[in-house]
């Protein structure tokens, strides 16, 4: 019997990534020892290296393939595993919190820019066209911020130099207008993301995460295009309900969800691999999947995905988080 290598080693990578995120959850494994072997990750990229070498070897191929395929599996789970205690603290002992607060307004469309290192981002909108930031973090160090009438750029303390833990960990509550906003990019380092948007009206919406669990919320706003990123992370996004949308999504290392908003019509299609496809719960085998209303839906998205390693779940049970 001739064996598809191709699905044999996406398992074995699936298997060891879901295997040590269980041993995790039942305690089996100490999430502090298990930060500490993780400072090994580069041996993931010579197994992976032995394993191109040594696939034309008749003998060695197979096993090497598939340890190739299970290592990086097991540094991807344990990244899973202990990135919500690690972001918590984001490596620093927590010390009092300051309080930083700017606003301003545009007088035209608008250009802003949000990249927040450690910590959490809550992004919402208001009525109007003024903008208001209040934030804070444990080492004292304000955001970097630089406004003018048509344009916002919200940076992290050490974020030019990609320090993403300099500055200790972060609070940001940012309320951008309802107004017009040409472009908004959003980036989310080591941290958490809550984006809700009722009322926006955007042009591109550019959101990366990396290290980080993020929520968007389109249900009440028009988004044209959305551009997305997700690294060792999850991203859920809600749908605009009254207005068409395309994007793209890139998924290296994590979980995408998708919801639709009652009525609108929804296409997906995945490429890339190893990778898990499914609906309201239910694994798909192919790559391509439309709402069943989807030619006479009134408002359509229209969703690309890129996964390497990775898991989309569309519409999944108990709405996106």
């Amino acid at each position: 019997m001739r064996i598809n290598r191709r699905f044999l080693y996406a398992g074995t990578f699936l298997v060891a990534l879901g295997g040590v995120l269980v041993a995790t959850d039942l305690a089996a494994i100490d999430t502090a020892a298990l930060t500490d072997v993780l400072r090994l990750w580069p041996l993931a990229v010579i197994v992976i290296g032995l394993g191109v070498v040594l696939r034309r070897n008749p003998q060695l191929s197979l096993s090497s393939g598939m340890l190739a395929a299970a290592v990086p599996g097991l540094v991807l789970g344990g990244a899973f595993a202990v990135a919500p205690s690690f972001t918590g603290d984001c490596g620093n002992k927590v010390e009092q919190a300051i309080t930083q607060r700017q606003e301003g307004s545009f007088d035209g469309p608008a250009t802003i820019s949000v990249d927040g290192g450690c910590g959490s981002i809550t992004i919402t909108t208001a009525p109007g066209k003024a903008w208001r930031l209040e934030a804070g973090t444990t080492l004292g160090q304000a955001a970097s911020l630089r406004a003018s009438s048509r344009s916002l750029s919200i940076q992290s303390a050490g974020g030019e130099d990609l320090s993403f833990f300099s500055g200790g960990r972060a609070f940001w509550n940012v309320t951008l207008p309802t107004s017009q906003i040409d472009d908004l990019a959003v980036a989310v380092s080591a941290g958490t993301g809550q984006v809700d948007l009722p009322g926006a009206r955007i042009g591109r919406l550019d959101l990366t995460g990396s290290l980080s669990q993020v929520t968007l919320d389109l249900s009440d706003a028009s988004v044209e295009y959305l551009s997305g990123a997700i690294n060792l992370g999850q991203l859920s996004v809600q749908l605009p309900a009254q207005s068409d949308l395309n994007g793209s999504v890139v998924v290296d290392g994590g979980m995408l969800e998708i919801c639709s908003a009652p009525g609108a019509g929804l296409s997906v299609v995945a490429t890339g691999s190893p990778r898990e496809l499914n609906v309201e719960g239910v694994e798909l085998d192919g790559s391509e999947w439309q709402s069943p209303d989807y030619e006479s839906a009134a408002h359509k998205a229209e969703i690309l995905v890129e996964v390497n390693f990775g898991a989309v779940e569309i519409n999944p049970i108990g709405g996106c988080r």
